[in-house]
């Protein structure tokens, strides 16, 4: 999937978060959505999600030659941090992606499975997910996008949460998984946008009339 963003503009209330702003995301690639806090790539990875509407501007999901609205059945979302089911088991965790996806039963375990073994963690699979780590909670959220099965996987602030080592882990990963769909990361970590086959810089319009 790519992903175009034309004279686009989000606003508060009163308060502009950014305006004008235009890009494309490529298909089969890790790109970086860069900008400092307040510039509005939380709210913009959320518009090309569908979850919440342009003020001004168009995003066109297009798919083999067909061009869609953003909408919420096209995208995997990792989030900042961690959303896992503690006391269910990491398996529990990932097949759940792909049940909603309208998988059965053994379909999805296989699916969860592999996707387990594409982020590391096929031996951790029958653990509680509150027995690991930050770095390995975020991973079993990558797992879960990859086990949607969607096209588009938007993550927000991958690494907030964790140290240099995760990061590249995951940054890694990320990477590994551009086969099977398109990826952008919104980041201000210079490990994931030196990761990232390109970037896409976000600047607020509060930054831009100072």
């Amino acid at each position: 999937m790519r992903v175009k963003v034309t004279d686009a503009a989000i606003a508060f209330g009163s308060f502009t978060v950014f305006r004008h702003f235009s890009a494309c995301f490529e298909a089969g690639q890790v790109t970086a959505l860069v900008g400092p806090s307040g510039s509005g790539k939380s709210s913009l990875l959320a518009a090309m999600a569908g979850y919440v509407a342009l003020d001004q501007g168009a995003i066109e999901v297009q798919d083999r030659g067909i061009s869609r609205a953003p909408h919420a059945d096209l995208v995997a979302w990792v989030p900042q941090g961690s959303n896992a089911l503690a006391r269910r088991s990491v398996l529990d965790n990932v097949l759940i992606a792909a049940l909603s996806a309208g998988s059965t039963m053994a379909e999805a375990t296989d699916v969860a499975e592999d996707a387990l073994t594409q982020v590391g963690l096929a031996d951790r699979s029958e653990e509680q997910a509150r027995r690991l780590s930050g770095g390995e909670l975020q991973r079993v959220a990558i797992a879960r996008a990859l086990a949607s099965g969607k096209g588009l996987i938007l993550a927000d602030e991958p690494s907030a949460n964790l140290d240099a080592r995760n990061t590249e882990e995951v940054a890694g990963i990320l990477n590994r998984l551009i086969s099977r769909a398109t990826i952008v990361v919104a980041t201000h970590d210079p490990i994931l946008v030196g990761a990232s086959h390109a970037a896409v810089h976000l600047r607020s319009e509060a930054a831009s009339l100072a």
